[in-house]
């Protein structure tokens, strides 16, 4: 039952599960994609809070050495997949005659940075990782305020709901919130108690179920013609992400077999991998039964090709961008920090 349990709750297979959730957003009426991609954000202000602190601090530029080493972690997946959704969309006929500046599609296409902010994105679920760069940016400036006070999680929860009501939408400011939860969680060492992880992950799925079976189902369920009610599905969004923050922060302390590194990795490629997959493979005008045989051959070869692209290209690359990390560290902190993430 431990190991069981383990396994559940290990950080690696959780991610991999919000990316999945991800790809049922895009098969389905279910639309709860967007709260993965906050709780996505949770966990990445947890991380880069831990990792700056305990390690790209440590190195020489130090901030110059963190901002190479987040790009180059993005990137390559990105600009890999991004092609590959181009050549997809170009083969199926689905670019558009106007899709807005050429040059605005260059750059955001090969460094993400306004990615959110293109008319036409090619690779839709791409939106996140422009955030996520912005995030990047002022992260360690968030990190050193917040250590200081945490009152500086109101401040951002202010600040979010402040560019929420000014639609600031390209920007990261609305989404900060998710991040500070991270930050804060990650620079006061904040381990949820198990009852209320636990809690968080049994009321959440608890109170979406509840909502599915009754008269509110609509603010969940979009599709071609949504209902009345999923003018409320933005707001549901950030309560499910908020409600699920606890549970999020308490996998990243729980024990897992090693293999779950490698889960955490194609939640990533997975993630962006799925789109263009379903764009090929799938036509929303097909028979209920040829869309569903469709749905599933998606997923095989979601899966099987974010495998080889994570053995045979992220891996190696990754490897690479973690020795260079580790050559950039102060000779005082190689002996403890040689295996930091």
């Amino acid at each position: 039952m431990n190991t069981l349990v383990m396994r559940f709750a290990a950080p690696g297979l959780f991610r991999l599960a919000l990316a999945l959730l991800v790809f049922v957003h895009h098969v389905s009426r279910l639309n709860i994609g967007s709260a993965a991609v906050y709780i996505f954000f949770v966990l990445s202000g947890y991380w880069i809070c831990t990792m700056w602190t305990v390690r790209y601090s440590k190195t020489r530029a130090s901030y110059l050495t963190y901002l190479i080493s987040r790009t180059w972690r993005l990137l390559p997946v990105f600009m890999l997949c991004s092609a590959i959704t181009w050549v997809v969309l170009f083969s199926i006929g689905s670019i558009p005659n106007n899709i807005g500046s050429w040059f605005h599609q260059a750059t955001s296409n090969l460094l993400l940075l306004g990615y959110n902010g293109l008319s036409f994105k090619p690779n839709v679920p791409s939106w996140s990782l422009d955030i996520e760069m912005q995030f990047y940016i002022v992260a360690p400036l968030l990190i050193i305020l917040m250590s200081r006070s945490l009152w500086m999680l109101l401040a951002c929860a202010l600040l979010s709901f402040g560019a929420y009501l000014l639609n600031a939408t390209v920007t990261v400011a609305p989404f900060l919130i998710f991040f500070a939860i991270g930050v804060a969680a990650g620079s006061s060492k904040w381990r949820p108690d198990p009852r209320l992880a636990w809690g968080s992950l049994g009321v959440t799925l608890a109170l979406i179920a509840l909502c599915l079976a009754g008269p509110f189902k609509g603010v969940l369920l979009g599709g071609a013609n949504p209902g009345p009610l999923f003018a409320y599905n933005g707001a549901a969004s950030v309560v499910v992400g908020l409600m699920m923050a606890p549970w999020a922060i308490y996998t990243t302390g729980c024990k897992s077999p090693p293999s779950d590194r490698m889960y955490g990795d194609l939640s990533f490629i997975v993630y962006l991998l799925h789109w263009p997959v379903l764009r090929a493979i799938t036509r929303a005008d097909s028979a209920y039964g040829d869309r569903f045989m469709a749905i599933g051959e998606a997923l095989i070869v979601v899966m099987i090709g974010s495998w080889l692209i994570w053995r045979l290209f992220d891996h190696p690359i990754n490897k690479l961008r973690s020795n260079w990390v580790a050559g950039r560290l102060a000779p005082s902190a190689r002996p403890v920090l040689a295996s930091a993430a």
